[in-house]
């Protein structure tokens, strides 16, 4: 028998769900473009309200109670003003969905105890289930806060911090800027089409530096060194300096310490590049402008990447990173929390002395040396414009190390700064602000929540099987608003998943699906690279290889072995669930069988990639076949008709 309580959490619970889904249309509908809601259509209350209050009638229509639905949807908009009040910027749709986020939570605790309760559950699952909703309780203003920043892009209508470039620099007495290259075992190519497009910038003061670190072949280095002594003679004066230093230990942090001190004494800013990054030929004179505020220690700009229309693997690929990249990284900016990210970013000179250089020990001395700069008391800016594309990883393989190394340094990071990302009775002194502390500890914690939420889920799952088939604990009959919110919190996701992507500037369906597919493709080893951050042992750093590699079907497989085996014993689970579903019940099966089928697709999804990738490059490997082919036919022809 239904208790009384339910059929007014039913209702609350439909009406809440529902307008996630509204807040979500709104939001997605107010924003075309980056910084781009417009201030009158974003601050109009009145429709949105109108749209809450129709979801509290949709529910209480569908549920036959209407006092959930009306408490619901007086506290969401009061809920709303208040974030209003508190936070102007946001639109009203952003309020209502900042509002919304907590409640639907504070709802959907009680009402699954009420269900548990009205199931018989014993009273030992129930203590375990208030012991996680505590948990979750616990946790919520920490995620709600991360979450709003995640959303500023689309939820803000003013902007305090700075989102656009400086007009570009080109005087003659302008700060000089150290370029400093780091590179280890490069085609010399691509580091020579590097330098040229440093040549080109428009910015009439700086010194390029190049350091090639331990490469043993010299048929690698030496085009390069003979490069820079090429540009020079062009020029009519030394500009560009090639290193080769063998040995040198610390990877690219090492690099990097090893150019400071011999720098031009005058230069008061430091530009690093990867060797693979060709830059716009404005982005140090657009940059350097921030530097006139004192209080400026670095400025970043995005990852960003050329020939990713050459394969479906790169598209994948690509359109995996830009979003974070081009939408999540300016809100974290708007919030003075911005860390540098190891390319395209200039940072003071005197500022990298005066925390002691970069970290050797971290996996992203990028990030890390920006934390330490933040703690002496300089702020950071990112900026969305891209000045520069590098290359994306040519196989799964590379592009898993490379996301490894992204995931374990933070974690490092967090096991050495935590004290000083507590609140500041707690934590050791620093010029951290509020933010800063906070998003920190979101972006190293997130993989360890990931983590222990897919064991524990997982864990609980099985246990709730096995216990439900012995009798134990009695079948699961799950009311129908259970689907009707599992159904709405996905719909909303999709439709804020998609604005993202179109902000980020992709705009086929087809792409935004390989984003996805390459996103989950990481969940088993950023969870691995969560491990292997919490550990104290150092972690030797893999760099992204540069070179062409051929397509390579084993290479696929035994790449992903670890997750294709999880993959197949998800799969084996989902068969063995429908095999006891007279024992467990239709409903349960359905859940569980639900929860295994995503999680079993994150795992599954990295072979499919890995062969993705194999294919185009066995694929780019036939045409340029075909094509040499082709182009020594036409050679013999024309020789033939010269003889």
């Amino acid at each position: 028998m239904m208790l009384p309580a339910r059929a007014v959490f039913d209702a609350a619970l439909l009406d809440l769900s529902l307008t996630t889904v509204a807040a979500a249309l709104f939001m997605a509908w107010q924003i075309r473009t980056p910084f781009g809601i417009d201030q009158s259509r974003g601050r109009q209350i009145l429709p949105v309200w109108a749209t809450a209050v129709g979801c509290a009638v949709a529910a209480a229509l569908l549920t036959g109670e209407s006092t959930g639905a009306l408490v619901a949807t007086i506290l969401a908009l009061l809920g709303a003003s208040l974030a209003s009040w508190a936070m102007p910027r946001l639109t009203a749709a952003g309020a209502l969905a900042l509002a919304v986020q907590p409640l639907l939570l504070l709802t959907a605790l009680p009402w699954s105890f009420v269900v548990l309760v009205d199931l018989s559950y014993p009273m030992w699952a129930l203590v375990l289930w208030v012991m996680g909703s505590t948990v979750s309780v616990l946790l919520l203003g920490f995620n709600m806060a991360g979450s709003m920043v995640r959303q500023a892009m689309l939820t803000h209508v003013s902007w305090d911090r700075p989102n656009q470039p400086m007009p570009p620099k080109l005087n003659r007495d302008a700060p000089m800027i150290s370029v400093q290259v780091a590179c280890y075992a490069e085609p010399p190519e691509l580091v020579i089409a590097t330098l040229d497009s440093v040549a080109n910038q428009t910015y009439p003061n700086f010194e390029v530096m190049v350091c090639d670190n331990n490469t043993k072949d010299e048929a690698l280095w030496r085009p390069v060194e003979a490069h820079c002594r090429r540009l020079n003679a062009k020029l009519g004066f030394e500009r560009f300096r090639f290193f080769h230093v063998a040995p040198l230990e610390g990877a690219k942090a090492g690099a990097l310490n090893w150019l400071m001190p011999r720098m031009d004494k005058r230069a008061s800013l430091v530009a690093v590049m990867d060797a693979d990054y060709l830059a716009e030929p404005d982005f140090l004179a657009k940059i350097s402008g921030f530097f006139d505020d004192p209080k400026i220690g670095y400025v970043q700009t995005p990852h960003d990447y050329r020939e990713h229309e050459a394969s479906t693997y790169l598209r994948g690929c690509y359109w995996e990173y830009m979003p974070t990249n081009k939408v999540v990284y300016p809100g974290i900016n708007e919030y003075n929390a911005a860390f540098t990210i190891g390319t395209m970013c200039i940072v003071r000179a005197n500022v990298i002395r005066e925390v002691g250089g970069w970290a050797e020990w971290c996996l992203t001395e990028d990030s890390e040396i920006s934390i330490r700069i933040r703690k002496i008391g300089y702020d950071g800016v990112y900026l969305p414009q891209t000045f520069g594309r590098g290359l994306i990883p040519e196989t799964f393989e590379d592009y898993r190390k490379q996301r490894f190394r992204w995931t374990a340094g933070p974690v490092q990071q967090l096991r050495r700064y935590w004290r000083y990302f507590l609140p500041r009775p707690f934590g050791l002194k620093s010029d951290l602000n509020t933010w800063s502390k906070l998003l920190e500890c979101q972006r190293a914690a997130d993989p360890l929540v990931k983590l222990v939420g897919t064991g524990f889920g997982f864990i609980m799952m099985m246990v709730a099987t096995v216990l439900t088939a012995t009798g134990a604990l009695p079948d699961m009959m799950l009311p129908g608003v259970t689907w009707a919110m599992i159904g709405t919190q996905l719909l909303a996701a999709v439709v804020l998943g998609w604005r993202y992507y179109t902000l980020s500037g992709c705009t086929r369906i087809s792409d935004m699906l390989l984003a996805e597919v390459a996103k989950a493709s990481l969940s088993y080893v950023q969870m691995t690279a969560a491990i292997a951050g919490l550990s104290s042992k150092p972690r030797p750093w893999t760099r992204t290889p540069k070179f062409a590699v051929a397509g390579s079907w084993q290479r696929a497989f035994t790449a992903t072995i670890p997750e294709t085996a999880i993959g197949a014993a998800h799969l084996v689970l989902i068969v063995a669930l429908f095999m006891i579903s007279p024992m467990i019940g239709g409903h349960m099966t359905l859940l569980a069988a639900g929860a295994l089928f995503l999680s079993g697709a994150r795992f599954l999804a990295a072979p499919a990639m890995a062969l993705l990738g194999e294919r185009d490059l066995t694929r780019r490997e036939a045409l340029e076949r075909e094509q040499a082919a082709r182009f020594a036919a036409i050679h013999r022809r024309t020789a033939f008709k010269i003889a």
